[in-house]
C-alpha cells in the first residue's frame, strides 16, 4: 500500500470518519470473489462513484493493493437486533458462567459500579454449563434492593429478583407464556416467553437516547471490525425512529440497515413503517411474528414431546390466536415481507402452511428453522429460510438432549434446505450469539459444536456455499436488496477483505481472519492499522 494511502488511513482511524477519503478508483489483491463458481477470482476491480464497475486482472498501478489479501463481497448478516446488541456491549455478560458462585461474583461486582437507581442488566447465562439446574431468584441477591434482571442467553427466559418482582403484576397467567412457581405457589424469578416480553419488559426503563445513539455507534463499529457491511435487524419502530433515523446520515455508522419491525400487536403499524424513507443506508422491509420459543428454554413447539422436559413447547403470539395467515395477509398486502421466528417443527409446520395458503410469490421468511418435518423440504423450494449456524454451534448438542438421537435427522438442515432450493440466508441472532461471521461459517462449513465434536456433518457445506448464504443469498431473503451482497457491475463497493482464500484453508483449524472492512469503496475498518487514541 503506498505510504499516502496508509497516512490518509491513520487519519480516518483517529476521526471515526470516512468522508474525509476521496473516492478509489482501482483496488488489487489476490482475489476478488466474482460469485462465478467456476470461474470464482478475479485480481483487480475498478470503482466509479462508490460502485462497482467492472473486475479483471489488469495489474496496472492501484490506488489500494492487497498483495496477500482475498476479497469477497461485504459479508450481511440476515438476522440480528441491532441496538439490543449495541446496548449488550457495555451489558454484564454471564456467558460462560459455570456455578452459582461464579455467577452471583459477577453480579456483585456489576451491582458496585452502577449508579443507585438503574437496574441492573444482565444477558447470557446457560444452566447446561452448570449441570442443568435453573437459577432462582436467590441467585441474585447479590443486588440486594436494586432491580435487577439475568436473561438467559436466547433471551427467552428471564430471571428477576425481588425488587423487580415486586413491579410486577404476577396475579394472572400470560397466554404464551410462564411464570414458573415453586411448591407453594411463589414466583421463582423465572418468567418464561411471553410472560417475559409482556410483564417485564415494559417495566425495565430505557437508556437515554442519547445513550442509545452512542451505542449504536459502538455497535456499527463492532460489526464492521467482524466484516458485516449490511444487517437485517429486528428492530422496534420506536427504537428505529429514535435511535437509528437521526443517525441514518452519521457517517460513523458504515453499516446498511434493512429492518424488521418486531411491533407485533395489530393493527401493524404499516404508515409508520412507511413513513420511514428508504434509501442505500436504510429501510424498513417487513414485520416479524413469533411462533414459539427456544430449544434451550424447551419452549420451541415441537410435534411430539420432549424428551427430557414436561410437555412440547408453546406456541405464542398470533400461532397461539389462530391468527398468523390474516397477520401474514395483512403484512403482504401493504407491500412487506412477513418474518416468523419459528424454530419447533410444529411452529414452522404452522408458519409454512399459513404461507402457503396466502404467499403465492414466497416473500414470507422463516426465522431459524432449526427443527422441520423431513417430509415437508420439498415445500421450500424457492421459499426464504433464515438461519444462524452458531446456533448450531451451541444448541446441537442441547438438541440432542432435549429430542433424542430419532429427531436429529430434523435439527439444522442447511444442506437439505438448499437442495430443496430454498433461499438459505445466514445470520447471528447477535447478541445471542457471537456477530462473526467467519465463525458462523466455520460451523457451517465443519460441523464443528461447543462440545468440539462434529454434528450433522450431513449438513455441512462448501466454503463457496457458505459464502453465498453471507452474501447474495442474504441479499435475496432480505427482499432482493439491489447492489448488496455482490461484485457486480453497478453494485455498492461494499467489500470484506480476507487475510487468505476461504475455498482452500483449512476451516477447522486456520479459518480466514478479517483483515479490512469496505463500504461504498471506503475503509471502515483496517485491522492492520494501530489503534487510534
Amino acid at each position: 500500500m503506498r505510504e499516502c494511502y496508509a497516512c490518509r488511513q491513520h487519519l480516518i482511524e483517529r476521526s471515526a470518519r470516512w468522508s474525509t477519503l476521496p473516492p478509489l478508483m482501482r483496488i488489487r489483491a489476490a482475489g476478488i470473489w466474482t460469485g462465478n463458481r467456476g470461474d470464482p477470482w478475479r485480481r483487480t476491480l475498478d470503482i466509479s462513484d462508490a460502485r462497482v464497475q467492472s473486475m479483471h486482472d489488469e495489474l496496472s498501478p492501484a490506488d489500494m493493493a492487497f498483495s496477500g489479501g482475498w476479497i469477497v463481497p461485504g459479508l450481511i448478516d440476515a438476522h440480528l437486533h441491532l441496538t439490543l446488541g449495541s446496548l449488550s456491549l457495555s451489558r454484564l455478560d454471564l456467558a460462560g458462567t459455570t456455578s452459582r458462585s461464579d455467577f452471583s461474583q459477577r453480579i456483585t461486582q456489576r451491582h458496585a459500579i452502577l449508579p443507585t437507581h438503574q437496574w441492573l442488566e444482565a444477558f447470557g447465562w446457560d444452566e447446561s454449563l452448570w449441570g442443568g439446574a435453573p437459577p432462582d431468584v436467590s441467585w441474585l441477591d447479590a443486588a440486594e434492593d436494586r432491580p435487577a434482571v439475568a436473561w438467559r442467553c436466547d433471551q427467552h427466559v428471564a430471571l428477576c429478583n425481588h425488587a423487580a418482582l415486586a413491579q410486577l403484576d404476577l396475579a394472572n397467567e400470560v397466554p404464551g407464556g410462564t411464570i414458573v412457581r415453586d411448591a407453594s405457589g411463589q414466583p421463582t424469578g423465572l418468567l418464561l416467553e411471553q410472560a417475559a416480553w409482556q410483564l417485564l419488559v415494559p417495566r425495565i426503563p430505557a437508556p437515554p437516547i442519547n445513550a442509545q445513539q452512542e451505542a449504536l455507534r459502538a455497535g456499527c463499529r463492532h460489526l464492521l471490525s467482524l466484516g458485516v457491511t449490511a444487517v437485517g435487524a429486528m428492530e422496534y419502530l420506536q427504537q428505529v425512529e429514535d435511535v437509528i433515523v437521526p443517525l441514518r446520515n452519521d457517517s460513523t455508522l458504515g453499516v446498511r440497515v434493512s429492518v424488521t419491525a418486531l411491533d407485533r400487536t395489530g393493527p401493524l403499524p404499516i404508515d409508520r413503517a412507511r413513513s420511514i424513507s428508504q434509501s442505500h443506508s436504510l429501510r424498513v422491509i417487513g414485520f416479524k411474528s413469533f411462533a414459539d420459543g427456544t430449544l434451550g428454554a424447551a419452549t420451541a413447539a415441537m410435534i411430539d414431546p420432549y424428551e427430557n422436559a414436561a410437555g412440547s413447547g408453546t406456541l405464542v403470539e398470533h400461532a397461539l390466536a389462530g391468527t398468523l395467515e390474516a397477520w401474514m395477509r395483512e403484512a403482504l398486502d401493504a407491500g412487506f415481507s412477513p418474518s416468523v421466528h419459528a424454530i419447533g417443527d410444529r411452529a414452522l409446520a404452522e408458519a409454512l402452511a399459513c404461507a402457503e395458503r396466502c404467499d403465492p410469490h414466497r416473500r414470507v421468511r422463516f426465522e431459524h428453522a432449526q427443527t422441520v418435518d423431513p417430509d415437508s423440504l420439498h415445500r421450500y423450494e424457492g421459499r426464504r429460510v433464515s438461519m444462524q449456524p452458531l446456533h448450531k454451534f451451541g444448541d446441537a448438542p442441547v438438541a440432542l438432549d432435549r429430542l433424542g438421537a430419532r429427531r436429529m435427522n430434523r435439527v439444522f438442515r442447511f444442506r437439505d434446505y438448499l437442495s430443496a432450493g430454498a433461499c438459505l440466508a445466514f445470520g447471528s441472532d447477535w447478541p445471542i450469539v457471537s456477530a462473526a461471521p467467519i465463525e458462523g461459517m466455520r460451523c457451517a462449513i465443519t460441523g464443528i459444536t461447543r462440545s468440539g465434536a462434529v454434528q450433522g456433518s450431513d449438513q455441512s457445506l462448501t466454503p463457496t456455499e457458505a459464502i453465498d448464504a453471507y452474501t447474495i443469498d442474504a441479499a435475496r431473503c432480505l427482499e432482493a436488496w439491489d447492489g448488496v451482497g455482490t461484485l457486480a457491475h453497478g453494485a455498492h463497493a461494499d467489500m470484506t477483505v480476507l487475510d487468505r482464500n476461504p475455498l482452500e484453508c483449512d476451516w477447522l483449524h486456520a479459518p480466514p481472519r478479517v483483515l479490512c472492512t469496505i463500504v461504498g469503496g471506503r475503509i471502515v475498518h483496517d485491522a492492520r492499522m494501530p489503534t487510534a487514541r
